[in-house]
């Protein structure tokens, strides 16, 4: 979505879905990625949208992506405070016109390879990845944080896989409120179905590396322990049966062919993906409200050509 009539549609459509303006406020259908132009540029069209969707609550992302070298300083403060600026010259300019509308900042930045000008996101130094998720929070505004990203254009190479694998948890770590990524490759631009599966996989892995772990009498299992003594085993405990089926969480990686044996977590995913098409219907909205947004279509879609 970009631009003011655009958005104007988005907001009738999204006034048709919740019903009324105050529920969208509640609970927004819709959001806006807003992409600032480094450097210290902001696209006309964009801001004219995002001051549409900032009238009525909706929130709106606005997003830099300096390139270190070319479009912004060649070092990380610089280019950072350059990305900062940019966003928050944007958020002043929302919060001027509607005073507390959802702003979420988020800053991706990237380096201009200095032998061949290929952009690049994951050098072998790219500390300050998630920095900008802490300049956020010093702004006291919520943070979307770049995750899930990869220069490679494969699905499971070595270079996706590490590069997929690094996000989730750092991002985590640094406390982003949400991120975007997932699914994609070739720098956010080439989109796997099964990897998004792939890269949920992924999430989970962070998620339960972050989890607290359960300490407790049962858990311990000190009696237990004592029962089976040294040498012995705890297949015949009831402890283990009650607990067996939960201590392991199965993964992408673990999932189990009609032979017994580990199926190959890629082609494990387009399976899922396949089943998913199959049989995920979601549920559709009342027929009023189907024949009111085909009719918004076919007037912006009139009106926008012509």
């Amino acid at each position: 979505m970009m631009g003011e009539e655009l958005c104007r549609y988005g907001v009738e459509m999204a006034t048709v879905l919740r019903g009324n303006l105050e529920e969208i406020r509640k609970r927004p259908p819709i959001s806006l990625i807003v992409c600032t132009i480094s450097p210290l540029m902001q696209d006309k069209e964009a801001i004219e949208g995002a001051l549409v969707l900032a009238e009525v609550g909706i929130p709106v992302v606005f997003m830099s992506m300096p390139t270190m070298g070319t479009t912004a300083p060649a070092t990380y403060a610089g280019a950072l405070a350059m990305g900062d600026a940019e966003i928050i010259s944007a958020t002043v300019l929302l919060q001027l016109a509607y005073p507390g509308t959802p702003v979420f900042h988020s800053l991706l930045h990237a380096w201009a390879d200095p032998r061949t000008a290929a952009y690049v996101g994951y050098p072998l130094d790219s500390r300050s990845r998630y920095a900008p998720v802490e300049m956020a929070h010093h702004w006291g505004m919520p943070a979307l944080g770049g995750a899930f990203g990869t220069e490679s254009p494969e699905l499971d190479s070595w270079q996706s896989a590490a590069e997929v694998a690094t996000d989730p948890l750092l991002v985590s770590l640094a406390g982003a409120e949400i991120v975007t990524g997932i699914g994609l490759r070739d720098t956010y631009t080439l989109l796997f179905p099964e990897a998004i599966i792939l890269d949920d996989n992924l999430y989970h892995l962070a998620r339960f590396s972050l989890m607290e772990l359960d300490i407790s009498p049962e858990t311990l299992a000190a009696e237990i322990v004592n029962a089976v003594g040294p040498g012995g085993h705890f297949l015949s405990q009831k402890h283990t049966r009650k607990h067996m089926r939960t201590s392991m969480v199965r993964g992408v990686q673990h999932q189990i062919d009609p032979m017994g044996n580990y199926r190959d977590p890629a082609e494990y995913a387009r399976d899922k993906v396949a089943w998913i098409l199959e049989n995920h219907h979601p549920e559709p909205p009342p027929t009023d409200v189907q024949k009111e947004i085909d009719r918004i279509l076919a007037t912006a879609d009139k009106e926008l050509k012509g």
